[in-house]
């Protein structure tokens, strides 16, 4: 009966006792198969650097240090311009206030007639100015009417200073017309306010002297010729004509006369004379033609 009943397990395919290592081997394949197919696929692990943690707070740093350092350079840059623009405002108040007004003005290097005049309209353009902004074409302007000014020159005196240079056209003849006797300076403006006291230069006769202004024509060439002698050379012209032979003539103490032809180069020309003049191996002479100031030519 135990074999019988062995016989019946067996064909009935009764297994649950039996356990053994291939079985269980191949019971867990078979597991592993099934769930393989039936789970999805798993990604593989990606390994992870051990400092990645650690970089993440430096660069988060780095962040932060590099917006505070641009936050700074940024308010910097608006303390500068508010500073500068406060700066400039208030520079171009000060430059015009009270506190830098010219309230003191000297004029000085007149000496025509027409002194208190000049000195009085430099005066009077001088106000409402300030030392640290002195107009000067206000102050040329103010003396424009005054042929005997030349130029003049400012010079503040901080804070309430003002001196005024004012520098004359210097007379180098004396026009006649008979009537009447003007100075003339080297351009040929006419210095009706110079007086004509103690002054020793020559003198040219022309047919009239204008009202105002300049000579002109011959005598203004021959003004011309005069006002480009040098100074030693001043003293001793007596006298300037114009020939129809020699153009333009200057005659020195001596009866010495000085030939220049026409005014161009009149500078030239006087320096040849003076080194005729000066030179000791010419013991008579009567011209010195200049006309052609490289190549000087004596007569007497």
């Amino acid at each position: 009966m135990n074999d019988s009943r062995a016989g019946h397990v067996l064909g009935g395919r009764e297994y649950g006792g039996v356990s053994t290592p291939a079985a269980t081997a191949a019971g867990k394949r078979r597991a592993s198969a099934r769930s393989s197919r039936g789970a999805p696929p798993r990604r593989p692990k990606t390994a992870t650097p051990r400092n990645a943690t650690r970089r993440r707070p430096a660069a988060r740093t780095r962040r932060i240090t590099i917006l505070s350092l641009s936050a700074w350079r940024l308010w910097v840059l608006v303390a500068a311009i508010t500073a500068g623009a406060l700066a400039i405002t208030y520079f171009a108040w000060f430059r015009h206030s009270s506190f830098v007004a010219v309230e003191n003005v000297k004029v000085e290097g007149v000496s025509s007639s027409d002194r208190e005049q000049i000195t009085s309209a430099v005066t009077q353009a001088a106000q409402g100015m300030s030392t640290l902004d002195v107009d000067a074409s206000k102050l040329a302007s103010a003396v424009n009417g005054f042929p005997a000014v030349a130029s003049v020159t400012a010079h503040p005196d901080f804070p309430h200073g003002l001196t005024v240079e004012v520098a004359e056209r210097r007379p180098v003849l004396i026009a006649s017309d008979g009537d009447r006797q003007v100075a003339v300076a080297s351009d040929g403006s006419l210095l009706p306010g110079l007086t004509l006291d103690g002054l020793s230069l020559p003198t040219i006769h022309v047919d009239q002297i204008p009202d105002a202004g300049r000579l002109g024509g011959t005598a203004l060439d021959e003004t011309r010729v005069l006002g480009m002698a040098p100074d030693p050379l001043r003293p001793l012209i007596e006298g300037v004509t114009t020939t129809s032979d020699y153009g333009i003539v200057a005659t020195l103490k001596g009866g010495i006369d000085v030939r220049f032809g026409t005014a161009s180069k009149g500078r030239a020309k006087w320096a040849a004379a003076a080194a005729v003049l000066a030179d000791p191996k010419v013991t008579t002479l009567q011209y010195v033609d200049v006309e052609v100031p490289t190549r000087p030519a004596i007569g007497g």
